[in-house]
């Protein structure tokens, strides 16, 4: 069974608009069908654009994206520790060195 333009999109996360120039370039083989619909093969299309992961009833899984707060929490963490690190790096060259000029 082939894809409608709209099922293809669905089944890939690929606007319609980037599958049809695909299409028109010859990236993927495309044909329309009576209606003047196009229709793509589901091998034809998954062999350059990948389906989307789908849910047990056959749905695809919508991607949402990463959680951007999380993300930044990390960066804030990462962050703190770094600065941690370069201040007692600073401290012992500090000590290091007044250790050194006490001789």
């Amino acid at each position: 069974m082939s894809y409608t333009l709209a099922e293809a999109a669905a089944a890939t996360g690929i606007e319609q608009s980037i599958l049809l120039k695909a299409i028109k370039n010859g990236k993927i083989r495309g044909v329309k069908d009576a209606a003047g619909e196009w229709r793509i093969e589901p091998a034809e299309l998954h062999a350059v654009y990948p389906a989307l992961p789908q849910t047990d009833d056959g749905a695809p899984v919508q991607y949402t994206g990463p959680d951007v707060e999380e993300l930044g929490a990390q960066i804030e963490e990462l962050l703190r520790q770094a600065a941690l690190r370069l201040r007692q790096q600073i401290d012992e060259r500090e000590r290091q060195h007044t250790a050194a000029t006490d001789k």
